[in-house]
């Protein structure tokens, strides 16, 4: 069996259950390679690796030098008879010279994949602003890579058409093997009148104010909000203020902090009914998808990301407006706005998102 590695220098055990350890482990637990995945971290930090994406093998990157693309190099000499396809994140023009160089060393035997990880704002990075025969020629040399992926379809329109680069649609995905649905009529029982938020609660791109602020001018009546993840120390005086403006809501609003239990989180998300996104950018939403896959609908800040994951199981605001967050979530605690069935929610996820589907596209786009 060929063997495939994931190649992420500054990977943490969270990595691991998302695209960095799922592509790697669905490759491997589809039967198309013997995958791994090598970091800076220590194997003992990694503890998904024992549960989560169990059976996946783990290299160790020693950190030689301070800069990272010369200590991919020194790895991949060191283990170049190890694998035969080579995936790497966020293509760069030192990290594709690398992998030319090991692809002709090795006379083409290893493959190189490299998943761009991208959002709308690559549209203005330095590659697609410049022009003439520089330009052309790290296109040229970009093109001779065996595998580049987009996660939405409108980069992948932008790629194609713009800048004459192969590049392929593939989505980030979602294990449907983790939700243990009986059936359509289980999922719509379990649901609660719950709106949830996950990410990095208080990052400056999250813009988490915005829902405080819509929050301020809602009526929840029987719903709860929650959010979940860990919180800035620099956003908890933003709570604080939040709660003495609006001591009613402290027991309706409810700030979890990170939940590092994978099956706790999905939990919570199966009994949500909406998953709200108050982004300024993003490139492939992972924990909207599984807020989606999960069965949510989604309120989400006008991002390609999130209409194409959501596609018409969603509503959309402009960046920063919480005036029209809040109606459109009053609308939907009043009813005024009817949520679709969660079974027709998770049907459409699992067709287009299924980590296994993925993986056999990958496979695929790999050996055509």
């Amino acid at each position: 069996m060929k063997r495939f590695i994931t190649i992420f220098p500054n990977g943490t055990n969270i990595h691991l259950v998302k695209d960095v350890g799922m592509v790697p482990y669905f490759l491997q637990k589809e039967g198309y390679y013997k995958s791994s995945i090598a970091c800076y971290e220590r194997r003992e930090d990694m503890g998904y690796l024992d549960n989560e994406v169990h059976g996946l093998s783990y290299y160790k990157i020693r950190r030689i030098f301070d800069n990272e693309n010369l200590n991919i190099f020194i790895f991949l000499l060191f283990h170049l008879r190890r694998f035969d396809v080579v995936m790497f994140f966020h293509q760069s023009f030192i990290k594709t010279l690398v992998a030319l160089f090991v692809k002709a060393i090795t006379f083409n035997r290893v493959k190189f994949y490299f998943k761009l990880d991208a959002n709308d704002s690559i549209k203005e990075s330095k590659l697609a602003k410049s022009t003439g025969l520089w330009r052309r020629f790290k296109v040229y040399l970009y093109n001779k890579i065996d595998l580049i992926s987009v996660e939405t379809q409108s980069l992948k329109i932008f790629f194609n058409s713009n800048l004459a680069l192969r590049v392929a649609y593939i989505p980030n995905g979602f294990d449907f093997d983790k939700l243990a649905f009986v059936n359509g009529r289980e999922l719509t029982e379990y649901k609660e009148n719950r709106i949830v938020l996950v990410g990095r609660i208080g990052a400056p791109e999250k813009d988490n104010l915005t829902m405080l602020k819509a929050l301020a001018e809602i009526d929840l009546g029987g719903w709860e909000v929650e959010f979940i993840g860990p919180i800035a120390a620099s956003f908890e005086q933003e709570i604080v203020r939040f709660f003495a403006q609006n001591p009613g809501l402290k027991s309706k609003v409810l700030f979890t902090g990170a939940v590092m239990d994978r099956n706790m989180l999905l939990s919570k998300l199966r009994r949500s009914k909406v998953f709200v996104q108050t982004s300024k950018f993003e490139s492939f939403g992972i924990a909207l998808l599984e807020g989606v896959s999960c069965g949510c609908y989604v309120v989400s800040t006008d991002l390609t990301p999130a209409q194409e994951i959501a596609g018409p199981y969603g509503l959309f605001f402009e960046i920063g407006n919480f005036k029209k967050l809040a109606v459109i979530l009053q609308s939907i605690i009043d009813v005024k706005i009817h949520l679709p069935s969660e079974v027709a929610i998770i049907s459409r996820a699992e067709q287009e998102f299924s980590w296994s589907f993925i993986a056999k596209k990958i496979h695929a786009c790999l050996n055509s």
